[in-house]
């Protein structure tokens, strides 16, 4: 127990060698930083409330998305009727009520699409056998069919959404990952944004604001007539033939009116593989270069070779960006859109596709900023409390355990920050305020470990043991009860990290690797010490 070969000796001495330099960086400043090998350039990041930034509440408007889901269970009826082979005569198809609204012109109409909607009735995880169904098929009376989205399917697009502007949030506003975002959902209908250092809060709220819902569609040439657009254009809510849908076009386009396109495509911004903003080939101006996925690049060389000399229509957030003529089938999968951009903006919509449209859209309904100020007061208070804490524990140590065996425990306790402040470097991890009170508690825990091992030395030695065979029996003995605290309280831990989020998690994170540390430096790396001074001094008795 006390023997350590020179390769465990290396390997312990070179463990906490390689700690001091990945915590030193920490009190270097930044240009001194910057001549230090990459790994070793890495600091501790600091959370919100110590270093200031914005903090956000966001409001899904999940009504929003159940309109869309609606529309788009409308279309699929429209097209399960349409395109089956004995068709059934309807006399209308729309939304009603929150839901759909089927009317047949005859009893036997009714009959034939009763099996044609049954198909559209699928499981929401198709993995699972019992999964619930996305919609639920019933016949009101003789004519009448309603289409109804089951309570099943609300509850899981709800989260959908929310997870899905998680995502796209967390892409728009830190697209290299370097901030430390806190994205977590509030409730059942909100997200907590919280941006550590955030400086320009207003392009953060341009950001969240911005859809960036972007698709493709083919022009009704025959009804996007200018006198059939005036009229549509003039006549609010823009009522279009069923299958078409009204968008104006976009002020940046420098021309009123807009244009009657097909609503169904396939060709949306989930298609989308990559895009950059760049100088227009030809002109001038600024485009959004874009490259399709292999599907959607398919798709869309069909949907230009069928319609050759005919015009798509570009359309973000619900404007017309441009209409160009389809001069020959687009099989590469890329191109370019024009819209009057800048190259400014051109770049700054280019972000927004590569992070993807937000699902739904998102109202900030509560907002403030933390002054960094505020945050330097913490770190300062938290310095002071670890200072005070640790000197208190090192007094205690000293004056339980004498000058040589303190000795050891407070090495081992300095040891022991120094790794944490290492170990919250090298993974990149948020120190918050209750990150520093999980830094502060772990001092006191710290020295636990050495308490046990120090007393049961103690008694060894009472017991009338050798120096030798008091410690190993100390530590050999002390083995399993430090253990079983430090899991116990490791279990805890890793909890609180997977069941709370935030400053929550900041306080587990630390405790964690706290803990983990504290076992290291109080079990082997004090022991270490030990068995060094044991060798050197050969005491026969023990200052304990």
């Amino acid at each position: 127990m006390l023997f350590f070969s020179r390769s465990k000796i290396l390997m312990i001495c070179g463990a906490v060698f390689i700690g001091l330099l990945l915590a030193i960086p920490n009190v270097l400043s930044e240009s001194r930083r910057e001549s230090l090998p990459g790994p070793f350039q890495r600091t501790i990041n600091l959370g919100l409330d110590l270093q200031g930034g914005a903090h956000m509440l966001l409001e899904v408007d999940l009504s929003s998305i159940l309109s869309q889901a609606l529309i788009n269970e409308r279309l699929a009826v429209n097209d399960a009727l349409k395109n089956a082979e004995d068709r059934p005569r309807t006399e209308f198809i729309r939304v009603d009520d929150g839901s759909i609204l089927v009317r047949l012109r005859t009893k036997e109409d009714a009959d034939k699409s009763m099996p044609l909607l049954q198909t559209l009735v699928r499981p929401i995880d198709p993995s699972q056998i019992s999964s619930a169904k996305t919609t639920r098929i019933a016949r009101e009376s003789d004519k009448n069919i309603r289409v109804t989205i089951t309570d099943e399917n609300i509850e899981y697009i709800r989260k959908q959404t929310i997870e899905k502007s998680i995502g796209v949030l967390g892409r728009r506003i830190d697209p290299n990952g370097n901030l430390e975002l806190i994205l977590a959902p509030e409730g059942d209908k909100r997200i907590l944004l919280q941006v550590p250092g955030a400086q320009n809060i207003k392009e953060i709220k341009e950001r969240i604001n911005k859809s960036a819902n972007l698709s493709f569609h083919l022009v009704n040439e025959k009804d996007s007539t200018n006198e059939q657009v005036m009229r549509v254009a003039m006549e609010p809510p823009h009522r279009v033939a069923a299958g078409d849908k009204y968008f104006p076009f976009s002020e940046a386009n420098g021309r009123g009116g807009g244009l009657i396109v097909k609503e169904r495509t396939r060709i949306t911004g989930d298609c989308l593989k990559d895009s950059s903003g760049g100088p227009h080939p030809e002109n001038s101006g600024a485009v959004v270069n874009f490259s399709f996925n292999v599907a959607c690049a398919t798709e869309f060389g069909k949907m230009t070779a069928r319609n050759i000399n005919k015009r798509f229509a570009v359309i973000l957030d619900g404007e017309v960006i441009t209409a160009p003529n389809i001069r020959s089938a687009i099989t590469g999968g890329s191109g370019y859109i024009e819209g009057g951009f800048t190259l400014e903006s051109a770049r700054d919509l280019a972000l927004l596709l590569n992070a993807g449209a937000l699902p739904a859209k998102l109202t900030i309904v509560e907002e403030r900023t933390v002054d960094p100020s505020l945050g330097a007061d913490s770190i300062r208070a938290g310095k002071v409390a670890s200072g005070i804490g640790l000197l208190g524990v090192a007094i205690f140590m000293w004056l339980s355990y004498g000058l040589r065996f303190g000795t050891i425990a407070n090495l081992a306790l300095t040891t022991n920050i120094i790794l944490i402040a290492a170990a919250l470097s090298l993974f990149g991890s948020t120190l918050t305020l209750p990150g520093i009170a999980g830094i502060i508690l772990t001092i006191g825990m710290a020295v636990d470990a050495n308490v046990l091992i120090f007393e049961r030395i103690r008694e060894e030695t009472y017991n009338g043991k050798t120096p030798i065979n008091a410690i190993q029996t100390g530590y050999e003995r002390s083995m399993a009860p430090i253990l079983d605290a430090n899991i116990t309280t490791l279990i805890a831990a890793i909890t609180l990290y997977f069941v709370g989020s935030g400053p929550v998690r900041g306080f587990a994170v630390t405790l964690a690797i706290g803990i983990v540390m504290s076992v290291f430096t109080a079990v082997i790396f004090a022991r270490l010490l030990t068995a060094t001074w044991l060798r050197g001094k050969r005491p026969k008795t023990l200052p304990i």
